[in-house]
């Protein structure tokens, strides 16, 4: 069942991918963020921009995928990015205290 409220906008070049979600990110939607990563390395990216600018939601589902994805960057040699989400939706990084230990970036950086 799709979900009404989530969005993910792909582009990329020979080695640079990004994801730009938007909506909400949760138990419902990550499977299709796990897609489009799975997708992306299938193509030979090697750096992987994820922005979440675009999201006002996420829930503890979507932490535990850039948890995982960070781990599996790492583990496999790829560099993961990640853009900040709004205000609302980075406060789960903070409280949860990932916000120190994922790679994120500020947009201006990655333009």
């Amino acid at each position: 069942m799709a979900h009404a409220s989530f969005e993910i906008d792909t582009t990329s070049d020979a080695e640079t991918g990004r994801l730009a979600l938007s909506g909400e990110l949760d138990l419902a939607t990550v499977a299709r963020v796990e897609q489009a990563v799975d997708a992306a390395l299938a193509r030979g990216v090697r750096t992987l921009i994820v922005d979440l600018s675009g999201l006002g939601f996420i829930d503890s589902s979507g932490l535990r995928l850039f948890v995982v994805l960070h781990q599996r960057a790492v583990a496999e040699g790829w560099r993961l990015s990640l853009i900040r989400p709004q205000e609302r939706a980075m406060k789960v990084f903070v409280v949860s205290g990932l916000e120190a230990n994922l790679p994120f970036a500020e947009k201006s950086s990655l333009a």
